[in-house]
């Protein structure tokens, strides 16, 4: 295995763990790297599994055990001890300049561009596989719903659906006015979670409501550890991690977009008949 950080080997391999061993390296991400260097019983503990499991996720890591798991870990914080300020970018020059906000700008783009296309690059060909054949199975009424920020994925996502396919539900509010929806759950039902860092207890809790009526839970979430990622049968990451004060949300956006042309020939010829009626109901209101 290539010689690469302990978040990045977990995050990387969360996909082909087994539940447990999921739940101990979302307990080690989400208090990056302090959980790791305490005790396995303790990181067990705090993922609600047994020591042996902690082994088991620090081998599948391609560590030989725990404890050279936990000598990565001191490596990494050696290598970071010259302080948090040498790590920060040079100011820009001439920022005030005529183009300097216009240069700063383009920076970021191709940044975040880039941030965008090397994450999406790492997700599993089954998730997608999975999350497409979800998303296009027009006998299972796909409900979507986000966090305070993700919520905007979650209405982009469901305007474009309901314009391929039937049955596609926004939720605004699953405690209040959406909550006869959620009473009415079955396990014929798709719920399409989106949840981003700072991760919202509302959506753990949501997510173990669809659990119990025995519907489904497709996770959107970011490269972070989200608490709702071990129980979701699918997960698809898109990173919002671009260097800047605030996270992106422009990998999760460009995701939702790749994902509706794949929908739209998953689901065939009455997407595109339901695409023509929509347009012609709304001839007369359009300008152009």
């Amino acid at each position: 295995m290539p010689d690469e950080g302990v978040a990045a080997r977990a995050s990387a391999a969360l996909p082909t763990l087994s539940k447990a061993e999921r739940r101990v390296g979302r307990a080690l991400l989400a208090d990056y790297p302090s959980a790791g260097l305490a005790s396995a019983a303790r990181l067990a503990e705090r993922a609600e599994v047994s020591p042996p499991t902690v082994l088991r996720f620090a081998q599948s890591l391609g560590y030989e055990g725990f404890a050279d798991l936990q000598v990565a870990l001191r490596a990494e914080l050696t290598a970071q001890s010259n302080g948090p300020i040498t790590r920060l970018p040079s100011a820009p020059a001439g920022s005030r300049a005529e183009g300097g906000l216009l240069d700063r700008l383009l920076q970021q783009a191709h940044a975040q561009n880039g941030r965008a296309a090397e994450t999406l690059a790492q997700l599993p060909a089954s998730a997608v596989e999975a999350a497409v054949a979800l998303l296009s199975d027009t006998a299972r009424p796909l409900y979507l719903h986000g966090g305070r920020f993700s919520h905007l994925l979650a209405m982009h996502l469901a305007a474009h659906l309901e314009q391929l396919r039937p049955g596609v539900r926004l939720l605004t509010d699953p405690s209040g006015r959406d909550l006869g929806a959620m009473i009415e759950l079955t396990r014929r039902d798709v719920v399409v979670l989106f949840d981003y860092h700072r991760y919202q207890r509302s959506s753990a809790e949501l997510a173990a409501r669809v659990h119990r009526a025995g519907a489904t839970v497709l996770l959107v979430t970011d490269d972070l550890a989200c608490p709702v990622a071990p129980e979701a049968e699918v997960v698809l990451t898109a990173s919002s991690t671009v260097g800047t004060t605030y996270q992106s949300m422009a990998a999760g956006f460009l995701l939702t977009e790749l994902l509706i042309p794949l929908v739209m020939d998953a689901v065939g010829e009455p997407a595109r008949t339901r695409m023509a009626l929509w347009e012609e109901q709304r001839r007369t209101e359009l300008l152009g």
